[in-house]
């Protein structure tokens, strides 16, 4: 390891807390950067490496070049055999033929002729010195003069007579022809065998420097990258350590906390920032507990002021009920006594204050309920959703007839949820499902559930189908809105806040509401209420109804 990449120093246990945070003065020598430092200690031991990869190329190589040598002295060696062989073939079958006279023995006699011959040819391109061909030469030769002096003219002599054929033999110049022969291949063979085993302990012996070179420079490539890995490490880790300690006391609160020295660079210089960053935490501290002390106060102030308007919506929701009550009964009263007593636009006029007073008793209707829905205890329970809904068709039971609909809900699951916010919901939808049919079809409302995931929970999603008049995509959205209207009120009556009920019904519970709708072919509403709902107390700051 270079000598300026030294582990950090670290304080001993037995300084004060004092002295260990206070900020600490870094050597001025050059740190080398995070790169270098990882690097240059791995550099040895890939040269290494590369120097043993060098070896066993250059070794497979030669291994390669002795087997090649190994491996054409094999076939010189068969070859010379095979000579031997085709030489014994041939005297065997001229010699049969001489004995008996039968042209069968003609036959080997020729094949080993021809046999020799392509051996010959071979093993003058295999042969690697001067004396080797020289032999073969002499070889080849002494075969071709057995052939012209010895074994054509026998069995010529065999054609005529066995006697004559039998002097010849007895002579021996063949046999002698041949035995020389025999003798040169003998000490080719020798020669053979010597190189065959000079290559093949030459390729031993060059596998064997291959397999302790690699061996050795592996293991002490191993040795030197495990030393280096483990002092790089080492370094790095202490300097982390250090970093991510400083790091938890600052997080902590210790902004006086400085970070000590590091040997590489890149962690100095990360040190010195986070010196920095306490430096500026420590300052804008105090800022920012006076600024959460301000956003505190505000929020309570906010707070109240939603409790109080809430409460206003709610009183004045309820207390309007009783003036507006008054003023419809006095001008019920004159429209029965004065009918027909007045001028027809007095008639008119009260008509007009009828209709407008009870459009007013309505609208505070339907705004109290929304407030009751906002304010409503949340407190959950079973709910028998199928028992609720045969409930709210009963409540609707003179809309479903005067709309000759029909209202299925089969298979409804119990879920726990809050029976009163879960009535004003799907009662909301199934009326409106009821209120907007088509006038060319009678109206057909289904409602059913199925358990599944939605935005990453497991959910209970109602749906309330209708083959109504549909709704354009733009409105989606906008019909959950308070006092939102697509039509006048002499097409379907009600102060369109219905669906703001519902929406804020979904919502106290956990939920959401949405809905699918294409015009002209009906609308779906989705309610989907998470399967383990919030047990939810109830609200002290709701209002309580009075009488």
């Amino acid at each position: 390891m270079r000598a300026d990449m030294a582990a950090p120093v670290s304080l001993p246990p037995d300084v004060s807390p004092a002295v260990r945070s206070a900020p600490v003065r870094s050597g001025s020598g050059p740190r080398p950067t995070l790169r270098a430092f990882l690097l240059r200690p791995f550099l040895l031991p890939f040269a290494l490496l590369l120097g043993v990869g060098g070896a066993v190329v250059l070794g497979v190589n030669r291994n390669e070049q002795q087997l090649q040598l190994v491996s054409d002295a094999q076939a010189r060696m068969l070859l010379l055999n095979d000579l031997n062989t085709q030489i014994s073939v041939m005297e065997n079958g001229e010699r049969g033929f001489v004995i008996t006279g039968d042209p069968d023995f003609l036959a080997p006699y020729r094949e080993g002729e021809a046999a020799f011959q392509a051996a010959v040819f071979a093993l003058h391109d295999l042969s690697v010195t001067d004396l080797q061909r020289t032999n073969l030469a002499r070889v080849q030769a002494l075969v071709v003069r057995w052939q012209e002096d010895a074994a054509r003219p026998e069995m010529a002599a065999r054609s005529e007579s066995l006697a004559r054929a039998a002097r010849l033999v007895k002579q021996g110049e063949g046999r002698d022809l041949l035995n020389d022969a025999r003798d040169i291949m003998a000490g080719m063979r020798t020669n053979e065998s010597a190189r065959l085993s000079a290559a093949t302990v030459a390729s031993q012996t060059t596998l064997t420097t291959v397999r302790g070179l690699t061996v050795s420079g592996l293991l002490l490539s191993l040795l030197l990258l495990l030393l280096t890995a483990y002092r790089v490490t080492r370094t790095v880790t202490r300097s982390l350590t250090d970093l991510n300690t400083g790091a938890s006391d600052i997080a902590a609160g210790q902004y006086h906390r400085r970070m000590p020295p590091s040997p590489v660079r890149e962690l100095a210089q990360l040190g010195e920032q986070f010196n920095v960053m306490a430096a500026a935490v420590q300052d804008r501290a105090q800022a920012l507990q006076e600024s959460a002390e301000a956003l505190r106060a505000s929020n309570a102030h906010l707070e109240r002021s939603n409790r109080e308007l809430e409460q206003f919506a709610y009183v004045a929701s309820h207390d309007l009920q009783e003036p507006l009550r008054t003023i419809g009964s006095y001008t019920e009263l004159l429209a029965r006594r004065y009918q027909g007593q007045l001028d027809e636009r007095a008639d008119q006029y009260i008509a007009f204050t009828t209709s407008a007073t009870q459009r007013m008793k309505t609208l505070i209707q339907d705004l109290l309920a929304y407030s009751r829905v906002r304010k409503a205890p949340r407190a959950t329970q079973p709910v028998d959703t199928a028992a609720l809904v045969r409930d709210i068709t009963a409540d609707l039971e003179q809309q479903i007839l005067g709309a000759q609909a029909q209202v299925s809900a089969p298979n409804l699951p119990v879920i726990t949820s809050s029976p009163e916010l879960l009535r004003h919901a799907l009662q909301n939808l199934i009326g409106n499902a009821l209120k907007f049919r088509d006038p060319a079809r009678p109206a057909c409302v289904q409602v059913s559930a199925e358990r599944t995931r939605h935005a990453g929970q497991d959910c209970w999603v109602f749906h309330v189908q209708d083959n109504g008049i549909g709704i354009a995509p733009e409105y989606h959205e906008r019909i959950f809105g308070v006092f939102q209207r697509l039509h006048g009120m002499d097409e379907y009556p009600g102060s369109g806040i219905g669906l703001a009920v519902t929406r804020s019904a979904a919502e106290q519970l956990g939920g959401q509401l949405w809905v699918d709708s294409t015009p002209g072919q009906g609308s779906t509403f989705h309610l989907a209420l998470p399967t383990a709902a919030p047990a939810f107390p109830p609200d002290p700051a709701a209002p309580q109804e009075t009488a």
